[in-house]
């Protein structure tokens, strides 16, 4: 039986660490920041333009309109049924598209950490969207205004990740996998 599990939390919270875990237990990893990313460079999109493309997506497509993005990227990963870790999930209606598109339920990771932490991370990751693009609040409202409030709401796990080292955090996804 595959397993499936969705990552979600506010930007900079540790969702591409967590998955990356998974992926190390032996899960394929689909980072449907990466696909918004490919997506934006095959359009010859800046990076300072990603809350934009983003928003236009959702607009023209409706809410869950980056899982349909990334639906052909998951694509192999289902149909070789492999344990699957889908990050960056940003909202309930994602969560669907991808359980009606594959037939599998979606047990949500939530990684939460305060503001002032994932502040730190922002200057210390140096991505071009983080540095050129929208401040941190008006990413925060973003993210917020497109769901992922209520997806976290609605997890079914939450890992508080501040003033933990990588190991405990992968403790903590250890545990998950153990309970599940």
């Amino acid at each position: 039986m595959v397993k499936v599990y969705g990552v979600t939390g506010m930007p900079l919270a540790g969702k591409t660490t967590v998955a990356d875990i998974l992926e190390d237990k032996g899960y394929q990893k689909v980072d449907m920041g990466d696909v918004v990313r490919e997506e934006m460079e095959q359009k010859n999109l800046p990076p300072e333009k990603t809350g934009e493309f983003v928003n236009k997506q959702r607009d023209k497509h409706g809410m869950d309109a980056i899982a349909r993005l990334t639906v052909p990227y998951a694509q192999d990963c289902f149909e070789e049924e492999q344990d699957v870790v889908i990050t960056g999930m940003r909202s309930l209606d994602e969560k669907e598209k991808f359980e009606e598109e594959f037939d599998y339920g979606i047990d949500v990771i939530a990684i939460w950490a305060p503001d002032k932490v994932r502040k730190k991370r922002r200057k210390a990751r140096g991505r071009p969207e983080d540095e050129k693009g929208q401040s941190f609040t008006e990413r925060d409202y973003r993210e917020l205004k497109n769901g992922v409030g209520d997806l976290v709401a609605k997890s079914d796990y939450l890992i508080k990740n501040y003033s933990i080292d990588k190991q405990k955090l992968k403790e903590k996804v250890e545990e998950i996998l153990e309970d599940d």
